[in-house]
């Protein structure tokens, strides 16, 4: 061989070895992006599934049925409060029955004390 030959062979050689290495940083940087893109899609997917989240919160508050459970809630609401309170005023007027009886029975013995006490 001359020395042209081993002149193009060097070259030739040179040129595969930086197409290797060119190669070979380029997979790296190929499988570094695919992990970046990994927990891209997965912080994507938490996002995705928090919106949902609100989106059904949302929906529930604003269609017909959150309006209408919203408002039956606040319905059921006020009937307990005013049954509480009609349930505190029976046991108030029972209480004050009871006194009176009491009193009364106090003074009817009272009465029947007096009178003998005048005979």
């Amino acid at each position: 061989m001359n020395i042209a030959e081993w002149i193009l062979v060097m070259m030739l050689a040179v040129a595969l070895f930086v197409f290797l290495v060119a190669g070979i940083v380029l997979v790296i940087k190929l499988i570094q992006l695919t992990k970046e893109v990994e927990r891209i899609v997965v912080a994507g997917q938490g996002i995705a599934a928090k919106a949902d989240d609100i989106v059904d919160n949302v929906k529930g508050m604003t269609s017909v049925g959150g309006i209408v459970k919203t408002f039956a809630s606040r319905i059921i609401d006020k009937q307990e409060q005013r049954y509480a309170a009609e349930d505190a005023a029976e046991a108030a007027a029972e209480e004050a029955i009871a006194k009176q009886a009491v009193a009364e029975a106090r003074a009817e013995k009272t009465k029947k004390t007096a009178k003998r006490a005048k005979k």
